[in-house]
């Protein structure tokens, strides 16, 4: 290939580009461009159990009435194991618990299901989905009853990545 022929490559690249990305683009591509983009933080609601009063309706969740408490998830040793900061909280009725990624080094989750020592009778809220970007949430409204309730992140409760909730 000639020189001449190596510099045409770039304009060529540039009018591939051009095309590709193209201005007669109708309002139906424009939605499904708009829906496929990442959003920014992903928060995943829970209801931690039936409220002692009313419950909500299937797939709602307790209204927040009270202090949102954050946890961060933080990954240790390259992402081979991690830790909740603080580990143990303790919360009111009412309350969130928002769990933070702290960073993008390993997946996390919350599981409630998975811990031990929960007490008799506890109807654990669903797994959180697998947390890998930083700034992603997961929440719980907090509507269990006085009492302990510990937690995990699956992957790495073997090396120790557990918590605990006190509910006054």
């Amino acid at each position: 290939m000639a020189i001449r022929d190596l510099m045409k490559l770039p304009v060529i690249g540039l009018l591939a580009l051009a095309a590709a990305c193209g201005g007669g683009e109708s309002s139906d591509n424009a939605a499904a461009t708009t829906e496929s983009a990442p959003a920014a933080t992903t928060t995943t609601t829970e209801t931690a159990a039936p409220a002692a009063t009313t419950a909500p309706a299937a797939g709602a969740t307790a209204p927040a009435t009270g202090n949102v408490v954050e946890i961060k998830m933080v990954s240790e040793n390259g992402g081979a194991s991690g830790k909740f900061e603080p580990a143990n909280v303790t919360v009111k009725k009412g309350d969130v618990i928002r769990w933070v990624m702290a960073d993008a080094q390993a997946a996390h989750n919350v599981s409630f299901s998975m811990a031990q020592g929960n007490p008799a009778g506890f109807s654990a809220p669903a797994d959180s989905p697998y947390l890998n970007q930083a700034g992603q949430t997961f929440d719980v409204t907090v509507t269990m009853e006085p009492g302990t309730y510990n937690y995990v992140c699956v992957p790495h409760m073997a090396m120790g990545m557990v918590g605990s909730i006190t509910v006054q």
